[in-house]
């Protein structure tokens, strides 16, 4: 409903061009009383019709489809309504219309009883010129805000038509990405379970009904652009249990949150893989490790900061790590362009990422 009434008012503004521009306008609207005022403001609203015929109707149904015959019908129809139409509705053109035929009138027989003159003297040539003169100017007078409001219907739909591309392309990579990131998160998490299994730990049911939760959001959730970020909150806490069952005390870690989540949503498996290299590389039974994840909500700005010492080197599975951080990366840029701050800090020591997102 709001584009419909900035398009209304667009051409109620368009409509008041022709009047203030006629040299006829005295400030009043006599000048809607001036025949060839009429006849160009009637061209006008025609060229304005046209303009929206042809994006929406003529472009997309014929010209996209490539049938290019009855979108030619559509253009010649269009154009021949857009010179006759003006000409035929205005007072002087039907009064120029109803005359002529009686101009072109053979005369009587002389009084005599002669035979009329000749037929090239019986029609004025000059009728003809004039007549033929009058079409030709009705014509050119037609033709180019005619071609203006094609090529300018056109180009929009061309522009929109690659908007759209890029809009499908987007989603279809950030679709991809999803799918990429979620087996890389499910088999980390199943290696958890399994070495507890080994063990026999208590902590095993518990683990695996964290594990039910998490491959449930996963199921529900991998589709949707957008989540609750309350939503996504709980996945990246029930992810962090299961990666905290395979840590010892020599583990210094702390979880902190601050804000209302309220109605806020976010982009989903976004925060999740920063998570995994923290626990990946900032994890060392054998050395004192650290790591501090702070989650803060101001309004609508979400504020994610990770932290960890680099304390384990030997990862099997590097490769597949920085393939995550890659897509991570990339997934953010698709959903949230020019609307968040990333700086990652990497010293050889310490690890660490501040992550800012506009939620609106």
């Amino acid at each position: 409903m709001k584009k419909i009434g900035q398009h209304i008012i667009l051409i109620l503004l368009l409509l008041t061009v022709p009047v203030v521009s006629s040299p006829d306008f005295d400030g009043t609207l006599s000048v809607f009383k001036v025949s060839p005022f009429q006849r160009e403001f009637i061209r006008f609203v025609l060229v304005v019709i046209f303009f929206y015929l042809n994006l929406n109707v003529f472009l997309p149904k014929f010209y996209s489809k490539k049938k290019y015959i009855p979108f030619i019908i559509c253009l010649l129809i269009c154009f021949g309504l857009m010179i006759f139409i003006p000409n035929y509705l205005t007072e002087e053109s039907r009064i120029s219309a109803r005359n002529f035929p009686m101009q072109m009138q053979p005369p009587p027989l002389n009084p005599n009883g002669d035979m009329p003159p000749p037929m090239g003297e019986r029609f004025p040539q000059g009728n003809f010129q004039n007549r033929n003169n009058y079409y030709v100017q009705m014509i050119f007078s037609s033709l180019l805000p005619f071609l203006f409001s094609f090529l300018s219907s056109l180009f929009i739909f061309k522009n929109i038509e690659k908007k759209e591309l890029e809009r499908s392309k987007a989603k279809a990579e950030l679709l991809s990405l999803k799918y990429q990131l979620q087996p890389h998160f499910l088999f980390n998490i199943l290696n958890s379970i399994y070495s507890l299994t080994l063990f026999k730990s208590d902590d095993a049911p518990n683990s695996i009904l964290k594990l039910s939760n998490v491959m449930r959001y996963v199921v529900q959730e991998s589709s949707k652009d957008l989540v609750k970020l309350s939503k996504e909150i709980e996945y990246v806490k029930d992810y962090i249990a299961l990666q905290l069952i395979r840590t010892d005390n020599s583990l210094d870690f702390s979880y902190t949150e601050t804000g209302e989540t309220k109605d806020l949503q976010i982009a989903p498996f976004i925060l999740v893989n920063f998570i995994e290299n923290a626990f990946k590389y900032g994890f060392n039974a054998e050395e004192t490790s650290k790591i501090a994840i702070n989650i803060m909500i101001e309004e609508e700005q979400f504020h994610f900061h990770v932290f960890n010492n680099i304390v384990n080197r030997n990862i099997t599975d590097e490769e597949s790590l920085k393939i995550g951080l890659k897509n991570t990366l990339e997934h953010l840029q698709q959903a949230y362009p020019g609307k968040h701050s990333l700086n990652m800090t990497n010293d050889g020591k310490i690890f660490e990422v501040d992550l800012k997102i506009n939620l609106l």
